[in-house]
């Protein structure tokens, strides 16, 4: 009993667990947010699309999910308005709260098909140039991967099949997971790279990207310790490297504060400020630590916006920043 109480204790969310390979992997657990906020409530800019959503299937994502799980792939190409354009494609698990037989008639009727995989229902979907796959795994469990391999969702199937093991998932999670802060209420382990190869940037408020060495893999966190805790530690592979990385860190705080200083008249967002404020930058080793606290003020402006998808949105492209590369006074949070 004692083996099996560590081994739960020590193991990432079986959402996590059950998720395929990736450039990085995202989870998160929406229970403390629903105990402190009053989501459910916000009913305003919903997009068409969701509000037949939440009127065919009762579902309502600020409301009735608990847990997401996402695993970032790479770029593959997606023909959309006629333009093809290379895409990175997403595997989800969802756990929350739903009518099985109102969503399987909402899926069929969304679905150009249906396919069948180990007594499993496989809903696909066609969406902006793509075929979504959706399969309902459980009572409270919905898989969903965009990408062109049906093997992807297939997979997500076996693992759930066969009752994940405690250390199972995706490689970076077996890895890194180890290094994720207990009780954290959000995570994400990314070792992210572009379509050529090379490193993608991490993005930052203000439309900046802060360009990683080759070969970082970063591990981001959010816990609540009487106040919001958050946290990114990038493991490089040389004390130089994250040298790099620590100074890039550090003149963007400065560069960021300078320019919330001179563009506002009024000043700052004060819960943006106390953010900013907080954040301490160092190094250990070859890893760079950032830190800081999250203002409950500032995590209301985060999670105001009643989402309207269920798929992730595709983020602008970053401006790359190294020590050399200063924002423009257009950066504004």
């Amino acid at each position: 009993m004692a083996a099996a109480l560590f081994l739960r204790a020590h193991s990432a969310p079986e959402a996590a667990r059950l998720l395929p390979d990736g450039d990085a992997v995202l989870y998160v657990s929406l229970k403390p947010f629903h105990l402190a906020s009053n989501f459910g409530s916000q009913t305003a800019n919903r997009e068409p699309e969701y509000e037949e959503f939440i009127r065919e299937t009762g579902i309502q994502f600020d409301r009735d999910l608990n847990e997401a799980a996402v695993a970032v792939h790479p770029a593959e190409p997606t023909t959309a308005n006629g333009s093809t354009e290379m895409q990175r494609r997403f595997s989800e698990v969802f756990i929350g709260h739903y009518d099985a037989l109102n969503l399987k008639h909402y899926l069929h009727k969304q679905a150009s098909s249906v396919e069948s995989y180990r007594d499993h229902e496989v809903f696909v979907i066609p969406h902006e140039g793509r075929m979504v796959r959706v399969a309902l795994l459980g009572v409270d469990i919905v898989a969903v991967s965009n990408t062109t391999d049906g093997a992807t969702i297939q997979g997500i199937i076996d693992r759930y099949r066969a009752i994940a093991l405690p250390f199972g998932g995706p490689a970076l999670v077996r890895k890194h997971y180890k290094d994720v802060p207990l009780t954290s209420a959000a995570w994400a382990i990314s070792s992210l790279t572009t379509p050529n190869g090379e490193n993608a940037t991490l993005p930052l408020p203000g439309g900046i990207g802060l360009a990683l060495p080759k070969d970082t893999v970063t591990v981001a966190s959010l816990r609540y310790l009487g106040s919001v805790q958050f946290k990114v530690e990038a493991f490089t592979s040389s004390e130089s490297d994250a040298k790099r990385v620590t100074d890039s860190a550090t003149n963007f705080l400065q560069l960021f504060r300078a320019i919330e200083n001179n563009t506002q008249p009024s000043g700052p967002d004060p819960d943006v400020k106390t953010f900013f404020d907080s954040i301490k930058v160092e190094q250990k080793g070859s890893r760079s630590l950032l830190t800081a606290e999250l203002p409950k003020g500032f995590l209301k402006k985060a999670f105001s916006a009643t989402p309207d998808a269920a798929l992730p949105i595709e983020e602008p492209r970053a401006r790359e920043m190294t020590p050399a590369h200063k924002p423009t006074a257009k950066n504004k949070q």
